[in-house]
Formats: structure tokens, sequence, C-alpha cells
């Protein structure tokens, strides 16, 4: 099988007029939180753009859990944050649905699917080989580092969108990616912001953690967002 041509690109801009097969970014920590979620036994997560949107919308699903954050920060009423490590600690998880606002994974995984992107993945380290391999076998890739904010290049989704490629082009790993995420303006966030976690960062660069793959769809209104099986 011949390996896809990939496209690069990043931010809210990235994800505008996109179309085909179209991989997702968000590794500090969107993407990593729901693929925690959702091997913990979450029965599906619902992806908003807006806090007000999530609020609704959980006001509307029986049993829905609010997680997610605003500027970085979890929200006072929403009981889970963006963070793999809190989420890796709840309890009572198993079966439930879990409706997620973050500032850029979620509203670019949105504005991925209004474009008609089809399939629609989101990815982080934590499920990027998986990613890979639910693209192979498309003639095309968009590949879209989300940023920070949507706004901001944000080091570490661009270090996971070249390991992604380079899994889709059957190159060699780069054995100093993790070094140069963990020397990144990134991490350096994620270890001195005072409210973050500082379990988080570990939790964003276990590569390949997981075994599935992150898929997004549209269903009765609502931008769902399931753990998908791929096989080697």
């Amino acid at each position: 099988m011949s390996p896809p041509g990939i496209i690069r690109r990043s931010l809210f801009a990235g994800v505008r007029d996109v179309s085909g097969a179209v991989i997702v970014i968000d590794t500090f920590r969107a993407f990593t939180t729901a693929a925690f979620l959702l091997d913990r036994g979450v029965s599906r997560i619902v992806l908003t753009e807006t806090l007000d949107e999530a609020r609704g919308t959980a006001s509307t699903l029986p049993g829905s859990i609010l997680c997610g954050e605003d500027g970085g920060r979890q929200p006072a009423d929403f009981p889970l944050g963006n963070s793999p490590t809190q989420t890796d600690q709840a309890d009572d998880l198993r079966g439930r649905t879990v409706v997620m606002r973050t500032s850029s994974g979620t509203r670019s995984v949105v504005g991925a699917l209004r474009s008609g992107a089809e399939p629609v993945y989101a990815a982080s380290l934590v499920v990027a080989s998986a990613t890979a391999r639910a693209v192979r076998g498309y003639p095309q890739v968009t590949i879209v580092a989300s940023g920070l904010g949507g706004t901001v290049i944000a080091d570490e989704d661009e270090e996971t969108a070249g390991f992604i490629a380079d899994r889709l082009l059957e190159r060699p790993d780069d054995p100093r990616m993790i070094d140069r995420i963990r020397a990144g303006t990134g991490a350096a966030r994620l270890r001195t912001t005072p409210w973050i976690d500082p379990h988080d960062l570990d939790r964003c660069l276990e590569t390949d953690r997981f075994s599935f793959a992150l898929r997004a769809s549209t269903d009765l209104g609502l931008v769902l967002l399931n753990r998908t099986s791929v096989t080697s």
C-alpha cells in the first residue's frame, strides 16, 4: 500500500475548508484527557465549542458529566477539568456520557467536521500510532496541530504531527522528540501553571499508551468522540 499524501496545517485556520481524512491534534491536553476518559469506560464524549453550549448540552443528557477548561482553568461548575491525571483518578465514569469543552481541541474538531472532512480523528501522543493506522489507506491525510487556544503555535502539537506523519510515511522515529517537547514552551507552561496537575505532563508524553483511535462524528446534532479499535 502506498503511503498517503500528507498536508500539514496549524491552528483554527487549519481546519477551514478541509476535506477528506483529517487528524486534529491537541496533545496538551484535550485529546490526552479524552483518551484517558474513554479508557476508563466512558461511553462517549460530546464535543462542544463554548462553555454555555457544554452546559446546555449536558442539561439535555441525563447523567452526563461536564469536563473541560476555559483559559486552561477548570470552570467551577465542571466536575472534571481538562486533566488526564484527574480523569484517571475519577470514580463512577463507566458508561457515562462526558460533555467536553476546551479552548482549542474540541473547537478544532467541530470546525473540521463543519468543513465536511470525513473521517475526522482527534489525536495526541497517547493514541498517535493507532491514529496513523486508522487513516492508512486514504490517499491524502491532513494533519492539523490545533495549538494554544487555536491561535498560537504549540511545539508539542507540531511534534506530534511530525510523529504521526513519520508513522504514515514509515519513517524511523525521532529519538529526541520527547526531549524537545519537555524543553519546549508548552511543557514549561504545564510545569509552572499553579492550577495544572504536575503529573499531567508525564501523562501527555506516554507515547502510544493506548491502542485505540478517537474518531469524531455527528449524530442528531451532537459532535461525538468515540474510541475506535484499529488493527495493525
